[in-house]
């Protein structure tokens, strides 16, 4: 290897030799990014990709990437649906369920984003992956569609919104929980 490298940021700033070797030595891009840093040779990503690419050296390939995913096959048949204690003639109740499940799952996914944060706060990790931001946002839209929660929000915003402005809501079209209290005058003829 030359002394002036490839004419990059990275060589020009006399680290292309240790650059070359952590990579060959196993090192995660993101280390080497993070150490090039601290030796004050701050550079993106793509520039260290066309660093090792004038050397054909190889991209490492990221540690977390799945190589293959099966499946998983469930026979719809054969489902005990005992274990779930449903109560299948109870639409509610099967309803209420699901919610449960899904509300679960959107807090699972908003620990999983809230780590990945931290991982980024605590110089872990360059920056959230979008992946797990996407899924957030699908495991949202999923809780949202189940129980509504949203439109109900909004809902009992615009009310108080509307009352606040002094004006009653005469024919409220929107159902409360049994623990919510509405403000609003009943209808009179």
């Amino acid at each position: 290897m030359s002394s002036k490298g490839c004419g990059c940021k990275i060589c020009k700033s006399e680290l292309g030799e240790a650059t070359n070797e952590m990579i060959l030595e196993g090192s995660s891009p993101f280390i080497v990014l993070k150490e090039l840093e601290d030796m004050g040779c701050k550079v993106s990503e793509r520039t260290l990709k066309k660093h090792l690419k004038a050397y054909e050296i190889e991209y490492p390939k990221q540690l977390n990437q799945v190589e293959e995913v099966k499946p998983i096959k469930v026979d719809l048949n054969k489902i005990d649906f005992s274990e779930y204690e449903l109560k299948l003639d109870e639409i509610q109740s099967v309803i209420a369920y699901i919610q449960k499940i899904n509300i679960k799952v959107f807090l699972n996914q908003s620990l999983i984003t809230l780590q990945a944060q931290q991982d980024v706060i605590n110089g872990d990790s360059p920056s959230v992956p979008k992946e797990i931001l996407q899924n957030l946002a699908v495991a949202y839209q999923i809780l949202s569609k189940s129980t509504g929660f949203d439109v109900h929000v909004n809902q009992q915003e615009a009310i108080k919104a509307v009352e606040a402005m002094g004006l009653m809501i005469q024919n409220q079209l929107v159902y409360l929980p049994d623990n919510v209290q509405s403000h609003t005058q009943p209808e009179t003829n």
